[in-house]
């Protein structure tokens, strides 16, 4: 994976734009349809959108993170074992993967949650469950802040929702790994943590080692080195995003706010996030699971991934 694609959280932002959305193609969604359907999507500032639905059963918007990754490697490595209980709907973020630039230059968090509530209402989804992967924790959170009636169920997969925390697991980690002779280099509290992350990404990428902080296999780095050399050369979010002080915000004073189950998975050796991140999420109706594994704990750990999200969806199924 790319330097840059390190996190996966959500994104909160409120505006609704139900009269003035453009679709090419629309269709309505049926929540019983099996047949895969690829579409282009176009939101209200012009910007065409990736959009994906596939399986059956309540429709579940999948988040993917980066930031500016895409959602292909993430549906066919294991989030796609949820579409015999799920419809699927898998979105490339503006400006990532299969998705077109923003016409305006807007990757804010707002913006693209918005994305989110307007893709929700061109496939006229009244509510949907949304799954978000590490940085998309963020963008699902800021999602689920402005629009907490549209969402009926929240699932966080080693989400992040603090930018500057997970950045330091990853140095310590990083320096835990590397050894240097020179470790001040990296502790030098005088300069941001984002920029003493960015030198430790790298020193280890220098050293072949950032995957130690993802993978616990070097069969997973494989298989996602393998379906990301499928991907677009878009990278448009991926080198707007750091510009945006909002994504560095401490998202876990959000989540006290929003009152839908939340389902929050972590891997015990994920230090791309934080095996101990979780413990300061502040979601009033929140289940925790944390499962050996790492970053990508859909993909090394997908039986036990796929117990745990649909027991959750069994519990809280008269909620939508």
């Amino acid at each position: 994976m790319k330097p840059y694609f390190l996190l996966t959280l959500t994104l909160w932002l409120g505006f609704s734009f139900s009269d003035t959305l453009a679709q090419t193609n629309p269709t309505p969604a049926s929540s019983s349809q099996t047949a895969a359907r690829e579409m282009r999507l176009t939101v209200s500032d012009g910007t065409e959108l990736y959009v994906k639905v596939s399986g059956k059963g309540r429709p579940c918007l999948f988040v993917h993170g980066g930031p500016g990754a895409w959602s292909h490697s993430f549906e066919v490595l294991g989030i796609n074992a949820l579409e015999d209980s799920l419809q699927m709907i898998y979105v490339d973020q503006r400006g990532s993967g299969r998705s077109g630039k923003a016409p305006t230059g807007n990757y804010g968090p707002q913006r693209i949650a918005q994305d989110f509530d307007e893709i929700r209402q061109q496939l006229k989804h009244p509510t949907w469950t949304v799954l978000a992967h590490s940085f998309g924790g963020i963008l699902a959170t800021e999602y689920a802040y402005y629009y907490p009636k549209t969402i009926s169920r929240m699932i966080l997969l080693n989400g992040t929702l603090n930018l500057n925390y997970s950045a330091q697991v990853q140095i310590d980690k990083g320096l835990e790994i590397l050894k240097p002779e020179n470790p001040a280099l990296f502790l030098d509290k005088t300069k941001p943590v984002i920029d003493r992350f960015m030198m430790i990404i790298q020193a280890l990428n220098e050293k072949d080692k950032y995957h130690q902080l993802m993978y616990t296999t070097a069969e997973g780095l494989r298989k996602m080195n393998e379906e990301d050399a499928k991907r677009p050369s878009n990278y448009s979010f991926g080198q707007a995003w750091s510009n945006y002080p909002e994504y560095f915000q401490n998202f876990t004073e959000v989540s006290k706010h929003l009152k839908m189950p939340v389902l929050v998975i972590s891997g015990q050796q994920d230090f791309s996030i934080g095996p101990d991140h979780y413990k300061s999420f502040k979601f009033p109706n929140q289940t925790t699971v944390s499962m050996p594994g790492g970053h990508v704990i859909y993909l090394e750990q997908n039986v036990a991934f796929q117990k745990e999200v649909k027991e959750f969806l069994k519990k809280t199924s008269k909620k939508g």
